[in-house]
């Protein structure tokens, strides 16, 4: 049945050292002036704040070592999965003779557009090379903690692109350029943050570094709070030339838990399941996320647009 929580997740009173007890000054007696007072004051508020810093990192490392603990039950309940549902393996995408491209779905490029939609791909590759990641390298730089990860995947394939093209294509009057347009992931990176405790400032501090680059946010998702997805998504866009990319922002339990119900994902957004496979897909999802610790502070990295409220839509993870 689903799975909403994990007993074994450890709980932040149980894990947390005991809270400093504080008076108003040492060994009790009243302070001798205001500016005593004021002191004693910063004193405590400095103490407790060292108090929750040691009970965050002490809960984030028992998390760690519960998801460590988890991921191979995890992995083999997912081949199970494939046993009892195995997948339909879909044609390969080809190039016809007379030039043209099908894929599964009956998608189709004509010659035409299929030389049109070779050329743009490969015009992406190229500002993806020449700029974005040269941009988005810097921002690492400078980040509090971040580090790029998955980078052998930051261009979507060319076959998968062009499935994404005809897609587009299939309203009228859509244009190869602007149906690669609308592929908010065509180019994707993923910051990372091995420590927990500053994932928030992390994640904020780098948000402002890639406005800093001349970069536009379209979108950004806070899906913390989710329980088929965790971690942080946006789109961004170059403005001159309207190239659009993906940057999403995790922990390494998250990436992990992202890796390893990607598949489930991808077969749910197939729509060609079961009702009771999508299910157990779905089950499985909330599982593993169970298992990810929150950061502390991630409510302070608004969603935008704000009023956006659509939290679970394609947005939540590349394909």
């Amino acid at each position: 049945m689903p799975i909403d929580s994990d007993p074994d997740m450890p709980d932040p009173a149980c894990e947390s050292p005991g809270a400093p007890e504080t008076s108003e000054a040492p060994g009790g007696r009243e302070p001798r002036d205001g500016t005593e007072a004021a002191a004693f004051r910063q004193q405590q508020i400095a103490e407790h704040a060292r108090y929750h810093r040691v009970a965050d990192a002490a809960y984030q490392a028992a998390a760690r070592q519960t998801w460590a603990t988890a991921v191979p039950d995890l992995r083999a309940a997912w081949e199970e999965h494939k046993e009892k549902f195995p997948e339909r393996t879909p044609p390969t995408p080809r190039t016809q003779p007379d030039g043209g491209w099908a894929a599964d779905g009956n998608r189709r490029l004509t010659p035409e557009q299929n030389a049109e939609a070779t050329k743009a791909c490969a015009d992406l590759r190229d500002e993806a090379d020449q700029v974005t990641l040269p941009a988005v390298r810097r921002v690492e730089e400078a980040s509090p903690g971040g580090r790029l990860a998955g980078l052998d995947h930051m261009l979507k394939g060319e076959d998968r692109l062009k499935e994404k093209i005809a897609a587009a294509m299939e309203a009228p009057g859509v244009t190869v350029r602007e149906a690669i347009a609308l592929v908010a992931d065509a180019v994707r990176y993923t910051l990372t943050y091995d420590d927990a405790g500053r994932y928030a400032e992390g994640v904020l501090a780098d948000l402002d570094g890639l406005k800093a680059e001349g970069f536009e946010l379209i979108k950004l998702k806070n899906l913390w709070h989710a329980d088929q997805y965790k971690g942080v998504n946006s789109q961004w866009c170059r403005p001159d030339t309207g190239l659009r990319f993906e940057m999403q922002f995790h922990t390494p339990e998250s990436l992990e838990a992202k890796e390893l119900t990607h598949k489930a994902y991808e077969r749910i957004r197939g729509q060609t399941i079961s009702s009771t496979e999508k299910l157990e897909l779905e089950a499985f999802q909330r599982r593993v996320n169970a298992l990810v610790a929150t950061p502390p502070s991630t409510d302070r990295i608004k969603d935008f647009p704000e009023q956006d409220d659509d939290r679970q839509s394609h947005l939540l993870r590349d394909d």
